[in-house]
């Protein structure tokens, strides 16, 4: 009965990724990226496919710090600036990590500091939700605009602030240019740490 199970899940497995590139996908999902690199390094699969959601091979790794297929990925010639259904760049989904270093893979292979994705949030934005502060600096080095808006209105900061990273806020404070800006509701960013009670950020302004 279990090598019956075993084997029904096999094919299963098989039936939904019949491809080499829709096995790289899928590898990449699950985490799987000696496999996926495997995959890469075969030459059979397509680097430029997308998911449901037009995220590429990039974008995935990126989101998940696959470094080393994300450099595999950039040699076989993967487009850096590629955008999702949603407007994001594989840049916007190496800000979700803390650690820069993928996000300087992605800069130094031609990755747009100052894209928008259709809600106008950079990978400033997303770096500053997450308090990923090295990550933060990096762009904003690298050009991020930390005076762009979201369409809510919102900086950079507004979000920093909002979650309560002391370290991305005092960092943006000195790089924005009018920090007491209001989004569309009304509000500073300074208003939504005191709405969120983040004592420790308020400090800062």
């Amino acid at each position: 009965m279990k090598a019956l199970f075993a084997a029904a899940l096999l094919a299963a497995g098989a039936a939904q990724a019949e491809t080499p590139t829709e096995r790289l996908l899928q590898a990449i999902a699950e985490g799987k990226e000696p496999v996926a690199a495997i995959l890469v390094l075969g030459g059979k699969v397509d680097i430029e496919a997308r998911n449901a959601a037009r995220e590429t091979p990039l974008h995935l790794a990126a989101e998940k710090d696959m470094r080393a297929l994300t450099r595999l990925l950039l040699d076989a010639g993967a487009r850096v600036r590629a955008r999702t259904a949603t407007g994001e760049t594989a840049l916007h989904h190496a800000a979700l990590n803390e650690d820069p270093a993928l996000s300087l893979l992605l800069l130094d292979a031609g990755a747009d500091p100052r894209a928008l994705n259709d809600h106008g949030e950079s990978a400033l934005h997303w770096a500053a939700y997450g308090g990923h502060e090295a990550v933060a600096r990096l762009l904003l080095e690298r050009g991020a605009d930390a005076d762009a808006v979201n369409l809510d209105g919102n900086l950079a900061l507004h979000g920093a602030a909002a979650a309560g990273h002391a370290g991305t806020v005092r960092l943006l404070l000195a790089r924005t240019r009018e920090p007491g800006l209001k989004n569309l509701a009304g509000k500073t960013a300074q208003d939504l740490a005191r709405e969120r009670g983040q004592a420790q950020v308020l400090g800062l302004f």
